[in-house]
């Protein structure tokens, strides 16, 4: 593993246990045994490795929504890879348990946030036109599926903060609890055949 991937992993279970503004790109030299001139070669400083680790969790992140997409769009429903999306959130959580003070720190990730959110919405919306088109949602009716879409969008984005300080269950249950919100939500409008497909697949 090359040193500025060592950086980002040591730095990822820094700022997941202590929070972004606890932690020093000194403290994240020294857990890793190296020199903190050897750190800022390769990341100048804090703010630079907290926006590369930004951006790796968005391109993860947008792997796996594309992939589950392209699996609704051929009828390859696998509804482990919304527990990836889960996963992948939570690997990163220091993020948006920080977002708000995050986005007025960096204006690329306010900016990333605005576009990443609009994208995701626009990939919704086209899941749900061929679901609907296939019989496994009921029809649109006076834009009931635009809400319906926000609140999935806000599940994603605010789950974490609910499974950082009140989730009190079962540790290795915690994503598959918040999966199933997120599920009951979704599944508010379908219809008897996206039921029983669904039953076949869960």
């Amino acid at each position: 593993m090359k040193t500025n991937e060592k950086i980002r992993n040591q730095a990822l279970i820094l700022f997941n246990d202590k929070g972004v503004d606890q932690v020093s790109s000194l403290e994240i030299s020294q857990a890793l045994k190296i020199s903190y001139g050897n750190l800022t070669y390769h990341y100048k400083k804090k703010d630079d490795i907290v926006l590369a680790l930004y951006s790796q969790m968005q391109q993860e992140l947008n792997t796996a929504i594309n992939r589950l997409v392209q699996c609704i769009f051929e009828e390859m429903f696998y509804l482990k890879l919304v527990n990836e999306i889960f996963e992948i959130i939570w690997d990163y959580r220091f993020i948006y348990l920080n977002i708000n003070s995050l986005m007025n720190q960096f204006e690329f990730i306010a900016e990333s946030e605005k576009s990443y959110s609009a994208t995701r919405i626009k990939i919704l919306n086209r899941a749900k036109k061929y679901l609907i088109q296939e019989g496994y949602l009921k029809p649109e009716a006076n834009n009931n599926y635009e809400s319906l879409i926000q609140n999935l969008n806000m599940i994603l984005y605010g789950w974490i903060t609910d499974a950082k300080l009140f989730y009190e269950g079962d540790e290795a249950k915690k994503i598959e609890v918040y999966v199933s919100l997120f599920y009951n939500v979704a599944l508010t409008h379908i219809t008897e055949k996206g039921r029983k497909r669904y039953h076949q697949i869960k």
